[in-house]
């Protein structure tokens, strides 16, 4: 059923647009530029100056444009004319007379229909009003802000014989279908703020029914940017939303998309091993790495990937596969797998004959704490032809033994390579003794900068006394390059983007999920003290000025909270929503690849446990 919805435009009209369009509206005789007015006929040009129209917005416009077309017509061509062709007492000239016409203009200005809706009670007068209204014809093009739903502007305009008073009734009618035949049509549209005023003026937003479709709606539409797109999609799978299962699906096949997609997945129950299996066991090399990074993100946020372990050692015992991806099958396994069922894959793949895979391998075998023994079987590889496994070896040395390796790796200081020199810092940063925090000062003052900077991160990183002094008298040694210095200061952004970004993912910064939008941060305390009707009216004033991101979160938030909520009154307290912020990228080469050193140990180097 439609409604009509009254918008009242009240204006007056500037003197000033009296010149422009002259024509005729009746066979009367041509008059000249200036007219002789009967002596009791009073000339447009004396009468008082009207103020110029103030209607806000769209409607406001429109009423201008239409004015700028209407006006001028009627004024010269039927104020003017009857002044000076018809005497003083002519009903034509009895200034009271209005007639006021309701016009149906389409989308390209032209009218569709005219009418007399409220007659002066002069036909004369009415029917010259129609035929300038006729003649004025195609009007400007109406905004999409002033048609109707029924793809018409419906325009009321009073013509009167005192041309100030003509706009005093205009008005455009809306004809406007209800909320659930128009939302989904602006929503697709992307007229979101003509949604949300129709949301606010039904009343609607007031318990939230209104916006919880709207919600829907808008996550649910397709956008040309694919991250916000499964981002949206992400909103709606938190909220229970299962028909975005597909959408997930299609999005683990793409890097940006896969991790927000695997994480949807899982908040759905789809279990995201038997979901990548056949990818990670026969799939191309990029393929295999992005379902594998799709498992960690579902991994690191808790899930169960338990399953996943047949297929994850397929490709790491592939000798066929390239080194980037078994690394990565290597480190999942570590990391997120418990420790017995590990352990045989890990001692198999020391001998392999892969010195990348061999030495992440060979770090993880390593006991925390293990001493002598454990060190006796790592020595002969620190000087072993592979770097990987050098590096692995020294690290592991650290690991076992503590301070009492650390004059076994005196080694250290004739490696090129940085990749064992940042291992050991790696292991170094886990300690809060005298003696590696002095073994990271003199690594801080090594010529190979990706040791200093590692150096540097792990006395950073470390709270305990020994690591600040060391960092105190970093920041004043000319030694030490003023990149490195600077992380020692906290001076981050100094350090350049590269090591900027390794300082962030070193030390947790930088990490968008970490934390709330601040945009959003006022709806979700809203939520939280469980004001939902001041949270509906949050979105309904704010939600068009939000980023893209900012508003997917918005909405994420508030669809978490409805499933509970009644048509009246406050929700129960409800676990603020996660956030859906960019996920954390998944480093594809993996760690121990000449290609891409870490500038931390592996994450799983502790894992097993043993």
């Amino acid at each position: 059923m439609k409604r009509t919805i009254h918008l009242s435009l009240v204006g007056a009209l500037s003197v000033s647009a009296l010149g422009g369009f002259v024509g005729r509206a009746h066979s009367a005789p041509a008059v000249s530029a200036s007219p002789a007015l009967s002596p009791s006929a009073s000339r447009p040009a004396a009468q008082k100056a009207e103020p110029a129209i103030t209607i806000p917005g769209a409607v406001g416009d429109y009423v201008r444009a239409v004015h700028s077309r209407l006006h001028a017509r009627w004024t010269q061509d039927f104020v003017q004319t009857v002044s000076a062709t018809h005497p003083a007492d002519h009903p034509l000239n009895v200034l009271s007379h209005q007639v006021t016409l309701a016009m149906t203009i389409r989308w390209d200005g032209t009218v569709a229909e005219r009418s007399v809706k409220k007659s002066s009670g002069s036909p004369e007068f009415d029917r010259a009003a129609m035929d300038i209204a006729r003649k004025s014809a195609p009007y400007p093009l109406p905004s999409v802000d002033v048609i109707s739903d029924d793809s018409f502007a419906h325009l009321e305009w009073t013509f009167a014989r005192d041309h100030r008073a003509c706009a005093a009734g205009a008005q455009l009618t809306r004809v406007d279908d209800p909320l659930e035949v128009s939302l989904p049509r602006l929503i697709v549209n992307n007229r979101i703020a003509e949604a949300l005023r129709r949301i606010s003026q039904s009343g609607a937003g007031a318990n939230g029914a209104g916006l919880d479709r709207f919600a829907r709606l808008y996550l649910g539409r397709t956008v040309p940017d694919p991250v916000q797109d499964v981002a949206a999609s992400f909103a709606l799978a938190e909220a229970g939303d299962r028909t975005q299962v597909p959408r997930l699906r299609a999005a683990l096949a793409s890097a940006p998309t896969a991790d927000l997609a695997a994480r949807g997945l899982q908040k759905l129950g789809v279990d995201i091993c038997e979901t990548v299996r056949e990818t990670i066991s026969g799939g191309s090399a990029a393929a295999r790495s992005i379902a594998m990074g799709a498992v960690r993100s579902v991994a690191k946020s808790g899930g169960d990937i338990g399953a996943c372990r047949t297929s994850l050692t397929g490709t790491l015992t592939d000798s066929q596969q390239p080194t980037a991806s078994r690394l990565l099958a290597l480190d999942t396994l570590i990391a997120f797998m418990p420790a017995a069922a590990v352990r045989p894959i890990v001692m198999a793949t020391i001998e392999d004959k892969d010195p990348a895979v061999r030495g992440v391998a060979l770090l993880a075998s390593v006991r925390k704490g293990a001493g002598r023994p454990e060190m006796y079987r790592l020595a002969p590889l620190l000087r072993d032809k592979a770097v990987e496994v050098r590096g692995a070896a020294s690290a592991g040395m650290v690991r076992a033994g503590g301070d009492t390796a650390l004059d076994q790796l005196y080694l250290l200081a004739r490696e090129t390579d940085p990749r064992p020199g940042t291992w050991v810092a790696a292991e170094l940063a886990h300690m809060s003794t005298r003696s590696s925090a002095e073994f990271l000062g003199k690594m801080l003052k090594k010529s190979n900068l990706p040791v200093q900077v590692a150096a540097a991160h792990a006395l950073a990183g470390r709270k305990d006394a020994p690591a600040r002094s060391e960092l105190d008298a970093a920041k004043t040694d000319d030694r030490i390059p003023k990149e490195v210095r600077a992380i020692a200061v906290g001076d981050v952004k100094a350090t350049g983007p590269a090591l900027a970004t390794k300082a962030a993912s070193s030390t947790g910064a930088g990490d968008a999920a970490a934390a709330p939008a601040a945009a959003t941060e006022p709806l979700r305390q809203l939520l939280k003290s469980n004001r939902n009707r001041e949270a509906s009216a949050w979105i309904l004033d704010r939600f068009t000025s939000l980023e893209p991101r900012d508003g997917i979160d918005a909405l994420g938030a508030w669809l978490l909270r409805q499933p509970a909520a009644a048509t009246a009154g406050e929700t129960p307290a409800a676990p603020s929503p996660p956030q859906t912020a960019a996920p954390a990228a998944v480093n594809p080469v993996g760690p121990g690849l000449p290609e891409a050193p870490p500038a931390t140990p592996p994450t799983t180097a502790n894992a097993l446990g043993l």
